[in-house]
């Protein structure tokens, strides 16, 4: 079974958000939220699971959707943000 937790960092004590900064090696905002999912590999999760997963998801993705529609930030925007983060994580051919 996953455990799956989202926080927002406003929330999270400062002992704790020193530590997942350690851990993620940046920076955390307050307008920031963090998303945690524990599993086990190789393991199938069961059709519950899966359901609980997939609805975690979407409620995150609403919430996106939301909080970028209030701050006016388009579809573009997102796109290139996301496009520029992947190419920081992307591994570089020599």
């Amino acid at each position: 079974m996953e455990s799956i937790a989202l926080r927002n960092v406003k929330d999270i004590k400062d002992t704790g958000k020193h530590w997942l900064e350690g851990v993620l090696g940046e920076h955390l905002r307050d307008n920031q939220q963090v998303f945690i999912m524990v599993l086990t590999p190789d393991v199938v999760p069961d059709d519950e699971s899966r359901r609980r997963a997939a609805n975690g998801i979407q409620q995150v993705l609403a919430d996106v959707d939301s909080r970028t529609a209030a701050e006016g930030v388009t579809p573009n925007e997102i796109d290139a943000a996301v496009e520029e983060a992947m190419q920081h994580v992307r591994r570089r051919e020599p």
